[in-house]
């Protein structure tokens, strides 16, 4: 239902809420199991109240309008079959989910119905992929991906598939991946390059003739992760009009991994901002696949963001990083 008073506009490009449930004591290579053993599976079986940092009914209770990516994590050393099997069983929870909790959640299909799902009070979910090794030497199941209304596609995870090289590899973008990239764009399904080596990178760069995204990667120039983007790489993604997730991962915040403070965080938003970039900074918390900062969870504290960014940015930069850009994004993205 509506709010009864102004909400808080959050928009978060990459959780691994999802998966992390979906998955929890089955496919143990996809890698939450040891992390989670501990707990109840009562506690990890429902997306509205679970031990995960993201639960739909705590977010509702913090009056977000609210849009979050929800990602299908695929492992680089799955085989293709078995990786296509957990991006169906991701899915097929995804959508139980959503007929469960129909009141609390609905799926972004067109991007230009996202204002309208938070003004009514709900979790507009978009369903994502991180990591495309389940399509391999065919485009059939890119399609079939596009089809279940995947909206974004992060080309690897961290090593190599048929389509890419991830950051601790060194080729790029194979001739396959290039057929990916443009299949992607034809169904307007956004190309995500984080987790990319910068190899890869510049070929999609050369590759893509529409915006793309890096969904959570954070300034290579503020901490020097090879996960993180160089200024040339954000420009880059500026210039055509993409999109950049601020990642919450303490390992791309701070180069020693440490607690990251909130001023930890502006250092990343301030260098992006002197590049140019008020239209093109986002969210991508990365909740539920990293440890964050401690005063961002659980994620029902990412209003603490929007707080500091109005204070030291103003609220109409405020409102871009943690709603607007977002959602200008995937809306040109329906239309381009």
């Amino acid at each position: 239902m509506p709010f009864e008073t102004a909400p808080t506009y959050i928009f978060d490009l990459h959780c691994d809420t999802l998966d992390r449930l979906a998955l929890h004591k089955s496919f143990p290579d996809a890698g939450f199991m040891e992390q989670d053993a501990a707990i109840p599976d009562a506690r990890m079986s429902s997306l509205a109240s679970n031990d995960c940092h993201i639960a739909l009914d705590r977010m509702a209770k913090a009056q977000y309008a609210w849009c979050q990516c929800f990602a299908a994590f695929i492992p680089d050393h799955m085989p293709a079959d078995w990786g296509w099997q957990v991006f169906c069983a991701v899915h097929d929870f995804f959508q139980s989910q959503l007929a469960e909790h129909a009141a609390l959640i609905e799926q972004v299909h067109d991007a230009r119905d996202i204002r309208g799902i938070v003004d009514n009070g709900k979790c507009a979910g978009m369903f994502a992929v991180e990591g495309g090794s389940f399509i391999e030497g065919s485009l059939d199941r890119l399609h079939a991906a596009a089809d279940a209304g995947v909206k974004m596609l992060t080309l690897t995870w961290n090593g190599k598939n048929a389509i890419a090289s991830g950051n601790v590899t060194t080729d790029g973008l194979s001739t396959f991946g290039a057929q990916v990239v443009r299949a992607m764009e034809q169904r307007r399904m956004v190309v995500d390059v984080s987790h990319l080596n910068d190899t890869s990178f510049w070929d999609v760069v050369k590759a893509s003739s529409r915006p793309f995204a890096a969904s959570h990667s954070n300034s290579r120039a503020v901490c020097g992760h090879p996960r993180n983007l160089t200024d040339d790489m954000f420009r880059a993604l500026a210039d055509r009009g993409g999109i950049v997730g601020f990642n919450f991962c303490r390992d791309f915040v701070r180069e020693d991994g440490a607690d990251p403070t909130r001023d930890d965080v502006l250092f990343h938003i301030d260098h992006f901002l002197k590049l140019g970039g008020e239209h093109t900074i986002a969210l991508g918390s990365d909740y539920d696949g990293c440890d964050v900062p401690s005063w961002l969870e659980p994620a029902q504290r990412v209003g603490e963001l929007h707080t500091l960014f109005a204070h030291e940015f103003g609220a109409e930069i405020a409102n871009a990083i943690c709603f607007e850009n977002a959602a200008a994004f995937f809306e040109r993205n329906e239309t381009l």
